[in-house]
């Protein structure tokens, strides 16, 4: 069977890597970075970037349930800037020249990124294996690009994506169908030879509404079984796309 005609499109959190695991190990190297550099504690670092966060993810979630268009060049922009603004008054050291900002966030990130191992169990094995049966395998995830591509190459499966599309690439946030539209006509893949593999409901509906197959991640125990094609255990989901697959031939 030619499985190239078909292409996987993987979430990120949830799915390849465990927040919760990463948010702990984030916390630590964020400290171990700046520090040096930067000076104050680790603790503070650490500190800084938690209560950060905890801010920017409440207000994602209301940009996702009020579905909002928002440019996201702009949008990411800002978060740079009050990601090093509140961090460096939360510790006290010397803010840096605002033009240097998007270089200190971008090399604290490509530092950290490849160090995380927060993959849940099984899942490299299974993007190695649909690679090698012919898959063509992307990213789609909220987080930018270059980013996933640090946190892929921890993992030791970069290669195994043929590209990472996150909202830099596209322009558009993940909050509606628009985001996925984007994708599949930057990838020249049709909706119907597309497989999405996402966690969040929200998310599998958006897709479907385009057509696309789905198959639910339900390994966190966040989310109950909603979808007739979903995984709970990682290793399994070489077998469930092709059971996908079948189905559709």
């Amino acid at each position: 069977m030619n499985f190239s005609e078909f292409a996987l499109f993987l979430d990120d959190g949830g799915v390849m890597n465990d927040n919760q695991i990463r948010g702990i190990q984030f916390q630590k190297m964020i400290g171990d970075y700046f520090v040096p550099i930067y000076g104050g504690e680790r603790y503070q670092w650490a500190e800084a970037n938690f209560s950060f966060i905890q801010e920017i993810v409440r207000e994602y979630i209301e940009i996702i349930e009020e579905e909002r268009i928002v440019d996201y060049q702009t949008y990411h922009n800002d978060f740079i800037s009050r990601w090093i603004e509140d961090m460096f008054e939360y510790v006290g050291a010397n803010l840096p020249n605002k033009n240097e900002y998007k270089r200190i966030y971008r090399e604290a990130m490509e530092s950290i990124t490849p160090n995380v191992r927060a993959s849940f169990p099984g899942v490299i094995d299974s993007i190695k294996k649909l690679k090698k049966l012919g898959f063509r395998l992307y990213t789609a995830s909220g987080e930018v690009s270059w980013e996933l591509k640090g946190y892929l190459r921890g993992m030791g499966v970069k290669d195994c994506f043929e590209e990472f599309y996150g909202p830099d690439l596209i322009n558009t946030h993940k909050v509606n169908e628009k985001f996925y539209e984007k994708i599949f006509d930057r990838a020249y893949v049709e909706p119907k030879k597309a497989i999405i593999i996402e966690d969040n409901p929200k998310f599998i509906e958006f897709a479907q509404s385009l057509g696309t197959n789905v198959i639910q991640a339900c390994v966190t125990g966040d989310y109950e079984p909603s979808y007739p094609f979903y995984v709970t255990n990682m290793k399994d989901l070489p077998e469930i796309v092709i059971k996908l697959v079948n189905k559709k031939k």
